[in-house]
């Protein structure tokens, strides 16, 4: 393993990028390592910090990008083709890695050869304090973990993007598959998500294996603006917008044909319709806020359903062509 490869995508992050970067400036690590930042589209300071920050820590090995296609897919391949090292650390913009987070990855890559994909824990932290439903709805935010012990995760599984390694070569071979992520992840404002799932079911699809690490450890920070009810629903409203695409996947991993995969995406559909009209009688009956987020989930995946539906036959296609 030659060394390990940071990449931070940002769009807009002149609030949150400083901070970030003074954690990066606190790592503990023998090993090489450089750091990419890839500026998608931003419209505000984003660039000048960027560039101030390779200015002032010349001791830093890395660059600044600018990736004009709007995306966090787009950004991130960005990232991974113009890495140098073997191992692609992904980390969002409100991510602030712990010193030991390089050290303790490269040792799992090199003891376990197989590893394609490792995931860690990450915990939330805010400038005011957390609201009380927080705790129960968290984990859409990309904090806690995957997995219930360090080690190797069951095939299917996934990791969120924050703070997760990819082997570079794993990367390069989804490349060599000469297709776009199904999943554009999120836009801009616009908070579709999942390019991340992706990216593992891609790896682990070409052989590699998911691993988590629960001594993995960073903060994800949380401003006051997101943690706002109506941000929350907006988010998950965003993160139903992919269904079904990534059930494409799941019949591959499951050896599912296609007959079989289009009688599981009509029964996804009946379970979504039967969960919209309990969730409009339980609005009225016991108002709840977790039936709130269900009724907007189930929501949007109906509106999702007929828009993917042929985009997620064609794509399990592909895949049936390539694996």
């Amino acid at each position: 393993m030659t060394g390990i490869s940071i990449v931070i995508c940002t769009f807009n992050g002149q609030e949150r990028l400083n901070e970030t970067l003074n954690h990066i400036l606190k790592i503990k690590f023998k090993g090489e390592w450089e750091l990419l930042i890839i500026d998608n589209a931003s419209n505000d300071k984003t660039g000048i910090i960027i560039q101030d920050f390779f200015i002032s820590n010349p001791q830093i090995q890395g660059k600044g990008l600018f990736e004009e296609k709007p995306g966090l897919s787009k950004a991130r391949r960005k990232g991974w083709r113009n890495a140098k090292y073997d191992i692609v650390l992904f980390c969002d913009d409100d991510n602030w890695l712990n010193p030991d987070y390089l050290e303790i990855g490269l040792n799992i890559f090199k003891l376990n050869l197989n590893v394609g994909v490792l995931g860690g824990c990450g915990e939330a932290v805010s400038n005011i304090p957390f609201p009380n439903w927080f705790s129960e709805f968290s984990h859409s935010y990309a904090v806690g973990s995957n997995g219930k012990s360090s080690g190797r995760l069951e095939r299917g599984a996934a990791h969120y993007g924050a703070g997760c390694f990819f082997l570079k070569d794993a990367l390069n071979q989804i490349d060599n598959l000469e297709f776009d992520i199904v999943l554009s992840d999120r836009k801009g404002k616009e908070l579709e998500s999942g390019g991340d799932v992706e990216l593992c079911f891609l790896v682990q699809l070409l052989g590699y294996e998911i691993w988590f690490e629960e001594n993995l450890r960073f903060k994800h920070f949380i401003p006051s603006n997101r943690l706002e009810w109506a941000y929350y629903l907006k988010l998950k409203k965003g993160i139903s917008t992919s269904f079904p695409l990534l059930f494409s996947y799941k019949a591959i991993f499951n050896k599912k044909s296609k007959s079989q995969l289009r009688e599981l995406l009509l029964r996804s559909l009946w379970y979504s319709l039967k969960g919209f009209i309990l969730c409009q009688f339980l609005k009225l009956l016991s108002p709840s806020k977790r039936n709130e987020v269900q009724l907007v989930v189930n929501a949007q995946k109906l509106s999702s359903f007929f828009r993917n539906y042929s985009r997620t036959i064609s794509h399990f296609e592909f895949l049936c062509n390539k694996f």
